[in-house]
């Protein structure tokens, strides 16, 4: 599957997504995938990849704007391309069971886009980041990591299952066009 390239893009504030988006790119180059991890501000463009994973860490229920601005811009190229979207951020050891759904822009961006799926994961919060509010929630008892990283690694492979199929797929479509072109 090394022909299949993956970008796996984030935008985060204190390194959290980062952390998450590295591992799902290790997942996927474990199955095989050639994979790049961005930020998306260092993102140009997108047409070198069959598909894009997309992330962005969640403050007061909204994606960061830059996440949002990377789905508008390259809207157009993604939406032929396997897309899937991620979030983290949630805290607390039942949060990301109870925050599921995309911000409604985010919602619209995916339906646009006809994302593969998305998924949530806890976030990470130390105490010393994140100024008052972040100050405010570890004093409410919200500090901690509440990543999954096995979630995180299922998913991943989820991704590199149905990515493989795609392609196997597409091979074998390939091969019956050339065979049924060649007996005429």
């Amino acid at each position: 599957m090394d022909d299949m390239r993956v970008l796996v893009t984030y935008s985060t504030v204190h390194g959290s997504t980062a952390e998450i988006a590295r591992a799902i790119a290790l997942t996927l180059c474990r199955t095989g995938m050639d994979v790049d991890v961005l930020p998306v501000a260092e993102v140009h463009d997108v047409k070198a990849y069959h598909s894009v994973i997309v992330g962005s860490a969640v403050y007061g229920g909204k994606w960061r704007q830059e996440a949002v601005d990377f789905l508008k811009r390259y809207g157009i190229d993604l939406f032929n391309r396997d897309v899937w979207v991620f979030q983290s951020g949630p805290l607390g050891h039942s949060a990301q069971y109870i925050v599921r759904s995309l911000p409604v822009n985010v919602a619209l961006l995916a339906e646009y886009l006809r994302v593969k799926g998305s998924a949530t994961f806890g976030g990470k919060l130390d105490g010393m980041q994140g100024g008052p509010v972040g100050r405010f929630l570890a004093r409410a008892g919200l500090q901690g990591d509440y990543r999954d990283f096995n979630e995180i690694r299922l998913w991943a492979e989820q991704i590199a299952r149905e990515t493989a199929m795609k392609a196997v797929i597409s091979r074998n479509q390939a091969g019956r066009l050339s065979r049924s072109g060649s007996r005429r």
